[in-house]
């Protein structure tokens, strides 16, 4: 009994029995390179990704409390929900990227 078992054991092992496409659905190895901050020449990405994050950040933060209040008040906020919206965006984006740009400074530098 204990042969057998490990004579099956043997062929589940056998590189012959994986599949063909075996090493194209194994994930690659993370090498250093891919852990580093992007460098300067990358700002306008560090930018669009701080927009987006400012932009989702505004709808989590701000539309859906005002629109909460604004279905408990029965009255709609106008424009001035858009406005706050944006404001509350644009300084989040500014915020992050300032903060994101300081710590990329910063590990630069510990290197």
């Amino acid at each position: 009994m204990v042969d057998s078992w490990r004579r099956y054991k043997r062929d589940l092992t056998e590189a012959e029995d994986r599949p063909t496409r075996w090493s194209a659905l194994r994930p690659k190895q993370v090498s250093q390179r891919d852990l580093l901050i992007p460098g300067a020449a990358d700002r306008l990405k560090l930018l669009a990704a701080c927009l987006f994050c400012g932009a989702g950040l505004s709808v989590l933060w701000v539309y859906f409390p005002l629109l909460t209040v604004s279905i408990a008040l029965d009255r709609s906020f106008g424009a001035w929900l858009w406005t706050a919206m944006g404001g509350f965006a644009g300084a989040v984006t500014l915020l992050l990227f300032a903060w994101a740009s300081a710590n990329e400074e910063r590990y630069w530098e510990s290197l």
